[in-house]
């Protein structure tokens, strides 16, 4: 069957790393709102609701599958301003309630260095607002998009001010934490260059690439460590200890639901997928053959032609040139060969200048020789790569019914050939002499350029194609892209493999198919997980009543 499409792990990934961070904000958010409870402070206010805001930008996070998996979302552009929202409107609450929260002084005289420095740490916050502010008068939605990272090196760098200058060493793991965040929503800026057209940053930004990773690694680090910090404090009440495990324990098991579902989800698309391809692969090969028959036809047509069998019979180079002079282009057809009845060319009428040598050592040739008509795929050497090449033979007879020579045309499968098959399938095709490409509707980054000359290295692919001479199915790497891709054999009269037919579909793809299903259950399990919430409480709440 092989595996998923990397992209596949990588949204999956991307969806619990999200939703383990909205988790560990919302047990912040509560352990806030726990403190604000009993004294009701603007301070706390301002902190619990901003760590519940970002808790709820996660949230939504989550559920944004990347675009290179899906055209448009489920809400549209508004996921994105609903996410961006909630986390700036979330990141300024913190920064309000951390600024009008006093620091705890260390009970020593200062000199005059740590006053300055200080005030200096005191003066940080302004600076970032003012900065911030500027970016938001000067563009419109993408500006406002840098605002998140400053947000958090702000909040970073307010926690470790309290935990240095102040007497709250125990903070130290939250500026920690910020700072990471600061990193994962710094890399998290990568889509605003995916339009370059430099092919180095175009690739650094991609979609699940380096930066893409770099994002999500910084932002499950920063989720660790600051989720080690509020576990200690929450465990303090059992109320809190309670309700927590509650909602991780939901957590757990819709995210167990959602990733078995969409990896069912994958593999039966796999699954249709190959089973599709396979289809078309024999729709390539009825394709072959019914150029063999047209071809085969075509023949028919010169050897029933009693001027030609006349000609043949006088050895009358002149009038066949004649004869066939607009045979190739009226047909469609590569090559015209016809023979002596010792197999003495008398013509070609692709290059009639070319004549007077013997094909009687080919095999086709002897078979009509003895008034047996073939058609059969062989290989032809040309200049880049070798060509397949239908050709039919049949034998001439002349009035008499007596065989006088033979009639050979031949059929270049080229790119036109493979063109017509994707055109009819929109799936990319390509023909094999042994293990060379010979045609493709692969084409170069250039655009333009055929990506033929290649030999397919596969050893999986050699083995049961070329050496079993059965059909292959599974995943391989075309031009350094991953593709579910089908290859069968093609055989030669004698019924050898002489090359392959391959048809394939990008593993992306997949996703873009299952791309709406995906997203639509990350948001439907991400409203059940907030509404779960009320249950976990109230169960929770009941427990410890119950116990105490």
């Amino acid at each position: 069957m092989g595996t998923l499409p990397i992209q596949f792990f990588g949204q999956n990934f991307h969806f619990i790393v999200s939703f383990l961070a909205a988790l560990v904000f919302f047990a912040v958010f509560w352990l806030y709102f726990d403190a604000w409870t009993n004294k009701k402070q603007a301070k706390d206010l301002a902190k619990w609701s901003g760590f519940l805001l970002v808790a709820l930008s996660f949230v939504v996070h989550a559920t944004m599958i990347e675009d290179s998996a899906l055209a448009t979302h489920v809400l549209g552009t508004a996921s994105a301003v609903i996410e961006l929202t909630l986390k700036i409107a979330g990141y300024g609450a913190i920064i309000y309630g951390l600024v009008i929260d006093p620091l705890l002084p260390i009970p020593v005289s200062q000199s005059i260095e740590d006053e300055l420095l200080e005030e200096k740490y005191k003066a940080v916050p302004l600076k970032k607002t003012s900065k911030a502010k500027a970016v938001v008068l000067a563009g419109p939605f993408k500006m406002i998009q840098i605002l998140p990272p400053f947000g958090a090196l702000a909040i970073a760098i307010l926690y470790w001010r309290r935990a240095t200058t102040g007497l709250e060493r125990h903070l130290k793991p939250v500026g920690i934490a910020f700072g990471l965040l600061f990193a994962s929503e710094f890399a998290g800026l990568a889509p605003l260059l995916r339009s370059s057209t430099n092919p180095n940053v175009a690739h650094l930004v991609a979609s699940f690439g380096p930066l893409w990773i770099t994002e999500h690694v910084f932002l499950l680090a920063g989720t660790i460590v600051l989720g080690r910090w509020v576990w200690r404090y929450l465990t303090e009440r059992f109320l809190s200890q309670l309700f927590i495990l509650f909602t991780a324990s939901t957590l757990a098991i819709f995210l167990l639901t959602t990733l078995s579902f969409t990896y069912l989800l994958m593999r039966n698309i796999q699954s249709e997928t190959l089973g599709n391809l396979d289809t078309a692969s024999k729709v390539l090969n009825y394709a072959l053959d019914a150029k063999k028959a047209e071809t085969l036809a075509n023949t028919q047509v010169i050897a029933q032609t009693p001027e030609i069998a006349e000609a043949v019979t006088a050895k009358d180079h002149n009038a066949l040139v004649t004869l066939t002079s607009d045979f190739l282009i009226t047909k469609k057809q590569s090559s015209l060969i016809i023979t002596s009845k010792t197999g003495q060319v008398l013509l070609r009428a692709e290059d009639p200048d070319r004549w007077g040598d013997s094909l009687s050592s080919d095999t086709l040739v002897r078979r009509a020789l003895i008034g047996e008509s073939a058609s059969s795929t062989t290989t032809k050497e040309d200049i880049i790569a070798p060509l397949l090449y239908i050709k039919s033979v049949v034998p001439l007879r002349n009035a008499s019914k007596e065989i006088v020579g033979t009639v050979t045309v031949g059929l270049i499968a080229d790119n036109a050939f493979v063109d017509g098959v994707k055109h009819a399938t929109g799936l990319d095709s390509a023909l094999y002499a042994a293990n060379v490409r010979s045609a493709t509707s692969f084409v170069l980054p250039d655009g333009v350029t055929r990506a033929v000359g290649v030999k397919e290295t596969n050893k999986a692919v050699a083995e049961t194609v070329l050496h079993q001479g059965k059909t292959y199915k599974g995943e391989l790497s075309v031009l350094n892209r991953p593709f579910l891709g089908v290859y069968a054999p093609i055989k030669d009269a004698d019924n050898l493999v002489i090359g392959m037919t391959f048809l394939g579909k990008p593993q992306s793809t997949m996703l873009r198919a299952a791309g709406r299903s995906i997203e639509l259950t990350f948001v439907v399990a991400a409203v059940l997980l907030v509404v779960s919430i009320i249950p976990a409480y109230l169960m929770a709440k009941y427990l410890s009543k119950q116990l105490d």
